[in-house]
């Protein structure tokens, strides 16, 4: 387990528009089916397991790494659960969440989407 890594906290964006949060956080090598999102209340939690086929190499410069990551987010206002989208684009998540309701606890999973791959493409 050594060559897995555990990123504690990726950055973070938070910002306000449309009445909504949206909640921006890069996350390469992640895909659709290595990450949880889930609103408990006012806190966004993510976690993510991220892979790159390249992690073994011999490197002459490292300063980004892959793993495993798990960051929490207090919200500047409360959100609702119903009609929250997260889709991870070019390994970014984007988590949007309507403002309003309450502040109850109990825990509500955001299903993840990745945008659909465009097929037939010519050359």
């Amino acid at each position: 387990m050594a060559n897995q890594t555990a990123i504690q906290a990726p950055p973070v964006n938070v910002y306000e528009a449309s009445d909504q949060i949206t909640v921006a956080i890069p996350i390469p090598g992640a895909h659709h089916d290595t990450v949880s999102v889930s609103l408990n209340g006012r806190r966004l939690i993510v976690e993510a397991e991220a892979r790159y086929p390249q992690e073994q190499q011999h490197y002459l410069q490292h300063e980004w790494s892959v793993g495993t990551s798990h960051r929490e987010i207090d919200l500047p206002k409360p959100v609702r659960g119903a009609g929250a989208k997260a889709m991870l684009t070019h390994g970014i998540l984007t988590i949007s969440l309507p403002i309003g309701g309450d502040d109850r606890s109990s825990r509500i999973e955001i299903p993840v989407t990745e945008p659909p791959v465009h097929q037939g493409q010519s050359h």
